[in-house]
Parts: structure tokens; C-alpha cells; sequence
């Protein structure tokens, strides 16, 4: 789909109905990959992993649910809840704390929660205070019946560090992408590392209160770490998720539009890509958020989820 095909749905009405097509495609893909995984013998553990902001929680909440009408018990689990916190947290070169490494996450109880949870055994599970940077134990157990599914997210869910306890015939992988973009010009699509992009700035704004800025500044770490810890185990994953949307750019729009110029007016000539967004954000016609459904990878990014996060 192109910008102008886009915007003559905005124009003609017709925007609300292509987002219900553009979520319903996901949700049954979603549906063919619960499928899959309850019909492999011994598959116990499905692992999410995707770049920053694909949409790997939202897309492993759904998945659960896929799985549940499946008949199968289903229990959701994120490795950032296992993150070592600041005390422990490694740095980089620079010494300031390096979140994207592995070893930002306690792989050990990890691994050995997971396995207690495979085992049938009660777990006190991991969760994570962000706004502390340390973690702590639930204080209710969590506990699994014969045959139910973890499902593991995170960027570093597909590294066999993570789960190394765990037998790999017990493991589905999946990864998530944003991969479906619209065509800004002839046979020129937006790439899907800059529709993550956009994606985060919104979300560290309203969810994280980080500036544009910031998170424009930290991007090529971001980037950089990807490239290190998890495209190297993309190949691994028995399926790819596209967690892209066409209609996106609409409703994304006059979310990101404003935190694009600010980083434009602070950072001048350096804000390269950022300024290429805004020049392409211009063709775009704006469409309403309200018609996003409450459990869309975009309610990730722009708040309103029914999904608890």
C-alpha cells in the first residue's frame, strides 16, 4: 500500500474498516502459530524475541490467548522482569550502564524458574521495578497443570544463555518484526527499524518520561545492541511474526509528529533521520486512534491497551 492509497482511505471514510482487516490479518496469524506450537510434541516453552518496539509483548500476550483457545494453558513471561538491576547491572566502556548486554539479565534464575515451572513445582516468579532499577519476588506463586506453555518475551529470548537449563526440543521460537510498511515512494518502503523508531519515541514519552531527545540520543546504542544480542539468533526462530501495520503512519501521526520537531529544532543538522520522518509524516493524512482496537500492537505504543503491561 502506498501514502496516497492511505490517505484516500482517511479521505474517503473507509480507514475504519481497513483497520479492522489490518487486525484481524495479525490476529490470525498469530492464530496459525498456536496451531503450530500445540501441535509439536513436547513443546513447552515458546520464545518471543524481536527488536526494541516490534511489539514482542503485546504480540506474546495474544499469543497466550491464541493458545488458550486452543484449549492449552497459557502463562506469560518477560525477561525484563529478570533484569539484575543497578547494583548488579555490567557498564560499557564509558561506565554508564549497559541495558542492551545479556548479562543485564539474571540468566541463571531465570532458566531455573522456568525449569521449576516446567516441573509442575510452585514459583515465586521475578518482577521488575523500573522506576527503582531493582527487582523483587512475587508474592504469590505461580504454579503450572501438566502440559501448560511458557510463554517467554524479550530481546534477549531466543539466546540459549537465557534458557540453557531448559531441553531444546521443549522450545518453539518466534520473532517479531515490524516488517509491512507503507510505500513512501516508487518501490521505496519505510524501513521497519524506523517504524520501531517512531514507535519508542511515543512510548518513552508518554510511558517512560523521556524526552525525544534522550531517546533519539540513545537510539545507536539501541541499534548497536541489536545487532550484538539479537540478530545473531533470528535465525533460530521457527517462525517470523510481522507485527507491522499499514494503516500505522495514521494514527501514529499526530503522536509523533511534534517530538520529530523537537528533536529537528535541538539538534539541528545532526537529526538527520529524524527530519527525513518528519518530511515523510507530512504526506500523511492524520486518521482517529479510537477505532484501534484495545488489544492492537500499536495500543503498545500510543496507551489505551486492555492488555494489563
Amino acid at each position: 500500500m502506498s501514502i496516497d492509497e492511505l490517505n484516500e482511505l482517511v479521505r474517503n471514510g473507509g480507514i475504519d474498516e481497513f483497520i479492522r482487516v489490518c487486525e484481524a490479518a495479525q490476529t490470525k496469524e498469530l492464530s496459525k502459530v498456536a496451531d503450530t506450537v500445540v501441535s509439536i510434541p513436547g513443546a513447552r516453552l515458546v520464545l518471543v524475541s524481536g527488536a526494541s518496539s516490534a511489539g514482542k509483548t503485546t504480540a506474546a500476550k495474544r499469543l497466550c490467548t491464541q493458545l488458550r483457545v486452543n484449549g492449552a494453558e497459557a502463562l506469560h513471561m518477560s525477561t525484563d522482569d529478570y533484569f539484575v538491576g543497578n547494583s548488579r547491572n555490567p557498564r560499557d566502556e564509558n561506565g554508564a550502564f549497559d541495558y542492551e548486554t545479556v548479562e543485564a539479565v539474571d540468566s541463571a534464575r531465570l532458566s531455573a524458574d522456568i525449569c521449576a515451572l516446567l516441573s509442575g513445582d510452585a514459583v515465586h516468579l521475578r518482577r521488575f521495578d523500573f522506576a527503582v532499577h531493582e527487582g523483587f519476588d512475587a508474592e504469590a506463586p505461580s504454579r503450572l497443570r501438566p502440559g501448560a506453555f511458557v510463554v517467554l518475551e524479550g530481546l534477549h529470548a531466543l539466546n540459549p544463555v537465557l534458557t540453557a537449563g531448559v531441553d531444546d526440543g521443549c522450545k518453539f521460537r518466534m520473532f517479531v518484526e515490524p516488517k509491512t510498511q507503507v510505500e513512501v515512494f516508487a518501490r521505496t518502503r519505510l524501513r521497519p527499524a524506523d517504524a520501531r523508531f517512531m514507535r519508542r519515541l511515543v512510548r518513552d514519552n508518554q510511558f517512560r518520561k523521556l524526552s525525544p531527545v534522550e531517546t533519539f540520543e540513545m537510539w545507536p546504542k539501541v541499534v548497536a545492541g541489536e545487532r550484538k544480542w539479537v540478530d545473531p539468533f533470528r535465525p533460530l526462530a521457527a517462525v517470523e511474526f510481522d507485527s507491522g501495520l499499514e494503516y500505522e503512519l495514521a494514527v501514529l501521526k499526530p503522536y509523533v509528529a511534534g517530538l520529530l520537531v523537537t528533536i529537528t529544532m535541538k539538534r539541528g543538522a545532526d537529526a538527520v533521520m529524524p527530519a527525513a520522518l518528519l518530511r515523510m509524516l507530512s504526506l500523511v493524512h492524520e486518521a482517529r486512534s479510537a477505532v484501534v482496537p484495545g488489544d492492537s500492537i500499536l495500543r503498545e505504543t500510543i496507551g489505551g491497551s486492555a492488555l494489563e503491561y
